[in-house]
């Protein structure tokens, strides 16, 4: 039998070195790391000051800061707010409408208590109020005024709503010295009125005619709260009167029917006439002669003289204006 010696041997000799290379590739993969706990961290001798760390890091850079817009002038013309004026052009306080020195004032005062309307008419041809105020209110307690000029010749209308039968303040003006002013209820009652000049009242009626109710023939209208707002007269077709008994507690101091003509006064030689709504407000002269008259049951000649009668009318008798 042939020996298998050789064979064996050079197969132990292939494999002996193969198996060599292969064992010492594996001691390199299985050697024991390293033994830190025998490493000399002894850095006492070290100058750290020496030490090339290499170039620092750039520091980070914060965000530049934005650059604000170029401020471009502005140019821009604004005007002012557009403000409604007061339709009255007097105002709380008054103002008289920018009148001039040469003008009529009539100054107005509610203490009725309650917000009143003001509307205002001019007789034809004549100048108008200062101003063209237009139909406003007139809050309680508060006070407006309005100028005329002269040649003026109209009336205010007074009440709780805007109606041709409010109580009206009538006037007219022809410079200083020649100016008159009254109460009408001839078209209608809706509040009391007097006026003064010089602080003493000249005309009106302050008595709240309310009280007694407006019955037939006169007529009562209705407001927006469904109250009577006013009482429309029914004497305004009669120039000579009577009064009926609604009105006739102000006849003479106040106009109740259109020649009621013991309620105007005129050649005034003031021109700022203040006109006060309510109850509160002071009784003329007339008034004062009507009461007393009631009081002693005396004919009226024996009564105190009123205010004289002979007086400029406004621009045309009484009774053409209201039967126009």
């Amino acid at each position: 039998m042939r020996s298998l010696t050789p064979i064996i041997t050079g197969l132990a000799i292939y494999f002996g070195i193969t198996t060599a290379s292969t064992h010492n590739v594996h001691q390199e993969q299985r050697r024991d790391p390293q033994d830190w706990s025998k490493v000399n961290y002894d850095f006492s001798g070290v100058d750290f000051n020496k030490i090339n760390y290499g170039a620092p890091a750039d520091p980070v850079q914060p965000p530049p800061a934005p650059v604000p817009a170029p401020v471009v002038p502005d140019t821009t013309i604004t005007s002012p707010p557009i403000v409604e004026k007061p339709v009255d052009n007097g105002g709380a306080n008054g103002g008289a409408n920018g009148g001039s020195d040469g003008d009529m004032t009539i100054a107005i005062t509610n203490n009725h208590g309650q917000l009143l309307s003001l509307a205002f008419d001019s007789n034809a041809g004549a100048p108008g109020f200062r101003g063209s105020p237009q139909p406003t209110t007139l809050a309680a307690a508060a006070t407006t005024s309005y100028a005329v000029p002269s040649g003026w010749a109209g009336r205010i209308n007074v009440g709780k709503m805007d109606h041709a039968d409010n109580s009206k303040i009538e006037g007219s003006f022809y410079g200083a010295g020649n100016g008159d002013i009254d109460i009408s209820y001839v078209d209608g009652y809706s509040v009391p009125i007097t006026c003064s000049v010089g602080g003493k009242v000249v005309t009106g009626c302050n008595i709240e005619l309310f009280d007694q109710g407006c019955n037939a023939p006169d007529t009562p209208q209705m407001g927006p709260d469904g109250q009577v707002a006013l009482c429309s007269n029914s004497a305004r077709v009669l120039n000579d009167g009577p009064p009926s008994q609604f009105f006739a507690a102000c006849a003479g101091a106040a106009y109740t029917f259109p020649n009621d003509n013991a309620a105007n006064v005129g050649m005034l030689q003031e021109t700022l006439m203040e006109c006060c709504i309510g109850t509160s407000c002071g009784e003329s002269e007339q008034q004062k002669a009507k009461a007393q008259k009631r009081d002693i049951k005396s004919p009226r000649a024996n009564a105190p003289s009123l205010l004289p009668r002979s007086r400029k009318r406004h621009a045309g008798p009484h009774a053409s204006k209201h039967h126009a």
